[in-house]
């Protein structure tokens, strides 16, 4: 009886710490491509590179944030390579959609307001 809890006990323990561990959730790039395709008029083919930029700036991003929680990057440098990153994806977004970056920077500007809006609203509801 007494081995039977003892594994009981454990598998709470075991199950309990990976519980409380947090899963990534991929990025929820689906209202900010429905826009850009609407509002650049792009294909299938341009909509899936454009999702694959977005995950690429995304997972940049997320190194950048690692390392600095590793210490590898000072908090003076974020600001720098963060801005490569942007924009590194704005001139890319820019040639994809054959516009200006000055045209891509205002629809990533409202864009971004308005998916923000529609996240904000599905979390109260």
């Amino acid at each position: 009886m007494k081995k039977i809890l003892a594994i009981v006990f454990v598998m709470c323990l075991t199950l309990s710490a990976t519980a409380q561990k947090k899963k990534k959730k991929p990025a929820n790039n689906d209202c900010y491509l429905t826009e850009a395709a609407t509002t650049f008029d792009l294909s299938e083919d341009k909509k899936s590179e454009l999702n694959e930029l977005l995950v690429q700036a995304s997972k940049d991003r997320a190194s950048i944030k690692k390392g600095v929680k590793a210490g590898e990057i000072t908090k003076d440098q974020v600001k720098g390579k963060t801005r490569g990153v942007n924009r590194k994806y704005f001139s890319d977004l820019a040639k994809l959609t054959g516009k200006s970056k000055k045209e891509v920077m205002t629809f990533v500007k409202e864009v971004g307001g308005k998916c923000k809006k529609k996240k904000k609203k599905k979390k109260q509801e």
